[in-house]
């Protein structure tokens, strides 16, 4: 029972602590300027919650606004991770992207190799079942290029997939997605938080500097991680269609 409230857990705890950042932030930058911030039927009402009830609308308050951004961040790494995919060809499918888009490459050399593998091995097998012996055999490459990236650009949307094939994976995919997710939450508010903190610290300039610099450093850190996640996370789907443990349509096509 444990285990199946995980994940929502995971998806709970990235907004959650994103919004309490981007709260905590906003506090320490923009103090409240005392009862005459809200109407008096207002504050009737908050002292009509209580304490708890104040602490339950924060923290709902905090899960939407941390809710929305951390999807949009998210959402904005996916479509560069598949931008990735889309740059990709069969001329520079070997090749690793450079520029502004290389951290953002969804599935690792070694699960696209090996994805090509089994296509190249299937593109074998369908030209031995429809050309008879008398007829030369010979493997385009372009063509087992351009199908192992018509494959590899399914992979971002195939871990339901798993669900019914391999449960343990799509455990382990969820898993390692969900910390991906987490740290993509608090990307834009941490520094935020660091730049609200130092300018409420009593201390010189310059150990402020370092404060926001550290800060800065840690989310450069947090970004590199979440990358990696991400890729690992769709790497395993990559390894599981190498696998043959789910089908791709591309693959199956070739008609």
């Amino acid at each position: 029972m444990l285990a199946s409230l995980l994940p929502g857990f995971r998806e709970v705890r990235s907004a959650l602590v994103a919004g309490y950042m981007w709260f905590c932030a906003a506090w320490l930058l923009w103090p409240p300027a005392g009862p005459q911030l809200l109407e008096r039927p207002a504050i009737e009402l908050l002292d009509l919650f209580g304490t708890g009830g104040r602490l339950v609308a924060i923290s709902v308050l905090c899960l939407l606004v941390g809710e929305v951004t951390s999807a949009l961040v998210h959402g904005l790494f996916f479509q560069l991770s598949a931008r990735y995919l889309r740059r990709l060809t069969p001329a520079n499918f070997g090749d690793r992207l450079s520029g502004l888009l290389s951290p953002f490459r969804p599935v690792s050399r070694r699960g696209m190799n090996r994805v090509r593998g089994r296509v190249r091995r299937e593109y074998l097998q369908h030209q031995e079942e429809t050309t008879s012996e008398s007829s030369p055999r010979t493997v385009d490459e372009h063509e087992v290029d351009r199908l192992a990236l018509a494959a590899l650009h399914e992979v971002l949307f195939m871990s339901p997939r798993l669900i019914v094939a391999k449960p343990e994976l799509y455990a382990e995919f969820s898993r390692v997605r969900g910390e991906c997710v987490f740290r993509d939450a608090i990307l834009l508010p941490l520094p935020v938080l660091g730049v609200a903190i130092a300018t409420n610290l009593s201390v010189a300039t310059s150990l402020k500097v370092a404060v926001i610099v550290s800060v800065l450093l840690v989310d450069g850190y947090l970004f590199a991680q979440a990358r990696k996640l991400f890729r690992d996370a769709h790497s395993l789907i990559a390894h599981s269609l190498a696998d043959g443990t789910i089908s791709s349509a591309a693959m199956s096509d070739r008609d």
